[in-house]
């Protein structure tokens, strides 16, 4: 595990034991706190609150549908636990020290402090969406023993902030995300004389909808050095000469007519950060060509998606191409894993903060990562770029 944590056991308090500190205090809280707690019913089934105390980027509702949401809101997520109350009002609940839970967005700079009461057994998370690069708060000293658990896409983090997930179509189960998914197999036999007719109709080679210019994993450079090697690429949003919403219902009919493959290229290189890039070409008909630092076998079936970390030149990756447009009985091999798996990017990832908010562990001890930016950045494992341009 990569998780830069301390446990030890410490003396007994009750949970309506709080302590007041500020900003240069928090080094000295205690890695572990094993509380006095009550197993009663009442204790077990009591509703828990969430405060996200930070705005989401520039959204302070984080995308819910009212500033403060229940029981109701969960239920329709169709989470395994319902029995929670999340807010965006700091004022729903006195003293800030009743929260079960505040929840830190860390990609944007802090404009408000943190409290500066807070109970022993309140939980601070770290919601971080971006990647280290594009992390703007610097989760400095101050941070140390601060957080409680991780909410990000690494799947190391105590709540998978994920960007899509797959599951498997017969056993309804999550297959992706994970480190080691069990995948079925059919890449080699998957045979589709309708889908070879649709294909066949395809003229353009290559779509990428991007508007992050001059992004530190050089993908615009990688794109580039495609084209020199013949790959022709229609570049969509501000970065390129096209338009068109990627959200909207004809760009996807798009990407499913003109276009054999999608470019999938990531903004930065690391562990597991794998975006909706991924995943939105996933559910149309074009194949997504990946480039980023994650091993995507654990995001997507193999035989789904070409990742140029497998190629040593732009020329061979290239090549490739084009042999699957002039064979595509070949191409639409890459399409086998539809009749098993569907792409689910609908599901709350507030699920799972409340299923854990009333498990055991939480309610017997309250953990703290050590340094929180030694194990978002230092641990991040930023990868380098296999195919030379």
């Amino acid at each position: 595990m990569r998780r830069n944590r301390i446990e030890g056991n410490h003396n007994h308090t009750t949970q309506q034991q709080f302590y007041n500190f500020t900003l240069e205090m928090v080094n000295n809280l205690p890695a572990l706190y094993v509380e006095d707690h009550d197993e009663s019913e009442k204790e077990v089934n009591r509703t828990r609150y969430i405060l996200l105390y930070t705005s989401f980027y520039e959204d302070a509702s984080w995308g819910l549908p009212s500033v403060t949401v229940g029981t109701d809101y969960f239920k329709a997520k169709r989470c395994p636990v319902t029995n929670c109350v999340m807010t965006t009002d700091h004022g729903l609940v006195k003293p800030i020290t009743e929260y079960d839970a505040l929840v830190y967005h860390g990609a944007r700079r802090w404009k408000v402090k943190p409290p500066r009461e807070r109970a022993r057994r309140q939980i601070y998370i770290a919601a971080i969406w971006e990647s280290p690069a594009h992390t703007e708060h610097p989760l400095g000293p101050e941070t140390n023993s601060f957080f409680n658990w991780t909410m990000t896409y690494r799947l190391d983090s105590d709540i998978l902030f994920y960007y899509g997930i797959i599951v498997d179509l017969e056993s309804g189960e999550v297959v992706s995300p994970a480190y080691k998914p069990i995948w079925r197999y059919g890449f080699d036999a998957y045979r589709n004389a309708t889908l070879v007719k649709l294909v066949s109709r395809k003229r353009v080679m290559a779509a990428q909808f991007v508007s992050h210019c001059g992004a530190v994993s050089k993908r615009d450079q990688l794109v580039q050095s495609l084209q020199d090697a013949g790959l022709m690429v229609d570049v969509y949003g501000l970065c390129g000469n096209y338009t068109c919403y990627h959200k909207s219902k004809s760009c996807g009919q798009m990407l499913d007519k003109v276009y054999w493959f999608y470019l999938s290229f990531e903004n930065s290189l690391y562990v597991d950060y794998v975006t909706e890039k991924l995943y939105n070409a996933l559910e149309h008909n074009v194949v997504p060509i990946v480039y980023g630092g994650a091993n995507y076998s654990r995001f997507a079936p193999p035989g789904s998606y070409i990742d140029v970390q497998d190629y040593g030149s732009a020329k061979q990756l290239v090549d490739y191409l084009r042999y699957l447009i002039e064979n595509p009985q070949e191409y639409v091999k890459y399409f086998w894993w539809k009749q098993h798996y569907a792409i689910d990017k609908s599901s709350s990832v507030w699920c799972q903060v409340c299923e854990k908010l009333h498990s055991v562990s939480t309610r017997t001890a309250v953990q703290y990562y050590r340094n929180i930016h030694s194990w978002w950045h230092d641990s991040a494992s930023t990868a380098k770029q296999k195919l030379k341009f």
